[in-house]
């Protein structure tokens, strides 16, 4: 029998439960510890996956658990504190979104993974999807040319999280708004289809519109949505929007052109050309779970199998391009990343 890699999940809100369906249905995972403060919810969770080490403190876990890896899905400020103890305990960690609360903070977490010579991984699903690696194929293939133009996108009209005592909406604990919540996922799947360039400079604005739409007594010190342009050094460019709420059409782009061809994730379209004449080509892909997918591939890159394809530079990368958009909102100034 093939070994199984032993995982353990840190944080059984939302994100935890989503690592949780994945990890079942895969062949190569075994879920063998959870860990939560919230004891009905850990036991609730416990007995729907069959999980009978549970804990409500993670360092108790990673001193006492059978485990291999851990899933770290809670609040943004926990993700580098946590990460760097389940390194240092010799654990692969599989973190949820965004990286860390800022550029300073992945850079040491992958400095750590690399030095301990552990996997370090993000959770950065969009990947993940039928469409994004399909097109990613194009990429690579060189079908679609040089990519030099990406529009990514998340808008949502009304939907502003507050999350368990309010973290979403504190910058403190959340480091951002929706930016570095919903913005990240569109940011990075399209920066991901474009190669992953390395970002050179940025300009960008955040905006605070909605702070009527809080309940009152909550504290909210964080954008409600933001704009960006990034340029890369390979002289690409591309657009980001998001919102939490904005008065548009809640949906989302994913869009990426070069020199040969452009496509669209949503829905899926190729464009381009066939003897002088412009073509739309719509491939028909089955549907995949992308949650199912990020995981299979953790548990790949534990075993040894493959790399992380959302890696520890990358999400150092990825935050360096976050905290360079709020920079130049605070300064009115474009941002050159070194």
């Amino acid at each position: 029998m093939a070994k199984k890699v032993k995982v353990g999940v840190i944080g059984l809100g939302w994100p935890g439960r989503e690592h949780l369906k994945g990890y079942a249905a895969s062949d190569a995972v075994e879920v063998t510890a959870l860990c939560d403060k919230n004891e009905e919810l850990l036991k609730e969770q416990a007995e729907q996956f069959g999980v009978s080490d549970t804990y409500t403190d993670h360092k108790d876990m990673l001193k006492k658990a059978d485990m291999d890896a851990v899933s770290v899905c809670l609040p943004n400020f926990l993700h580098c504190p946590i990460s760097m103890d389940a390194l240092k305990a010799g654990k692969h960690v599989f973190c949820e979104k965004p990286p860390a609360m800022n550029a300073k903070e992945a850079a040491k977490m992958a400095a750590l993974a690399k030095k301990k010579r552990r996997k370090l991984m993000y959770a950065l699903c969009q990947r993940f999807s039928a469409q994004a690696k399909y097109v990613r194929g194009l990429v690579d293939k060189g079908e679609l040319g040089d990519i030099y133009f990406g529009k990514a996108g998340y808008i949502r009209r009304r939907g502003i999280p507050i999350g368990a005592g309010g973290w979403f909406v504190d910058k403190a604990r959340a480091g951002g708004g929706a930016l570095i919540d919903i913005g990240v996922h569109p940011l990075d799947c399209v920066w991901w289809l474009m190669g992953t360039p390395k970002p050179e400079v940025v300009m960008g604005t955040t905006y605070q519109k909605f702070r009527h739409a809080v309940p009152k007594g909550v504290k909210f010190d964080v954008d409600d949505s933001a704009f960006a342009i990034v340029r890369f050094k390979n002289d690409a460019t591309l657009v980001l929007e998001c919102s939490w709420a904005l008065y548009r059409d809640a949906g989302g782009a994913r869009e990426i052109a070069g020199t040969k061809g452009g496509a669209n994730l949503a829905p899926l379209r190729i464009l381009t050309e066939r003897n002088g004449i412009q073509e739309d080509i719509t491939p028909q892909l089955k549907d995949e779970n992308q949650f199912q997918n990020e995981v299979a591939h953790f548990a790949r890159c534990v075993l040894g199998k493959e790399e992380p394809i959302p890696s520890a530079e990358q999400g150092m990368m990825l935050m360096q391009m976050l905290d360079a958009i709020y920079k130049s909102s605070e300064t009115g100034k474009e941002v050159r990343i070194r």
